[in-house]
Order: C-alpha cells, then structure tokens, then sequence
C-alpha cells in the first residue's frame, strides 16, 4: 500500500485551517486586552524590543517576502520597526503572513 495515497507515514500538512487562524487570532486579541487592563501599550513593547503577537510564524506561513503588494508595513497589524501584533517575534516590513490586513487610507 503506497503510504503517500492514504497519508499515513508521510509528513503532516502544514495547511493552516480557519478554526487554526481564528483560533491564533482569539489568542491574540486575549493577549491584547490583558495587556491593555494591565496599561501595557503593544508600541511599548517595539520600542523595548518585545513584541506582543503571541501566534507562531509556522501558524501564520510568515515569510520574510511580500505576497505581491501584500506585505507588512502596510498592515494593520505591524508596529514599527519591527513587530506584529499577531505574530510571535520580529517582522520585517518586506514579510506577509496570512494575518494580512491592510492599512484603510
């Protein structure tokens, strides 16, 4: 029996499902409101060198491209110089993940 038909042996997926985004998303914004009663500002948190995103890349299919125009200094999320508000870690502006939302003019 080939173990690549059926899946069994082979390497796990890494297609992120929407209950895995919503569910990283909820995380986040949980992590946000307790920093928020606790008076923890997330631009605080750049300036110190700590994001706050609390999702892992590998969640999110961070990658350190655009996805066309679609990148992370034009997203709601990003907190300059280098932070997200979703993703776990440092950002570069030039990355996309699947957390993408742009900026509204």
């Amino acid at each position: 029996m080939d173990s690549k038909k059926d899946g069994i042996g082979s390497q796990k997926s890494q297609v992120m499902t929407r209950r895995d985004l919503l569910r990283g998303m909820a995380m986040t914004a949980g992590a946000l409101a307790v920093g928020a009663a606790a008076g923890i500002s997330p631009i605080g948190f750049a300036e110190a060198g700590k994001c706050p995103g609390m999702t892992p890349k590998a969640t999110l299919h961070y990658q350190d491209h655009p996805n066309g125009a679609e990148h992370c200094a034009v997203c709601t999320n990003f907190i300059s110089p280098g932070c997200c508000k979703v993703v776990a870690g440092p950002v570069v502006p030039a990355g996309y993940c699947l957390a993408f939302s742009p900026k509204v003019a």
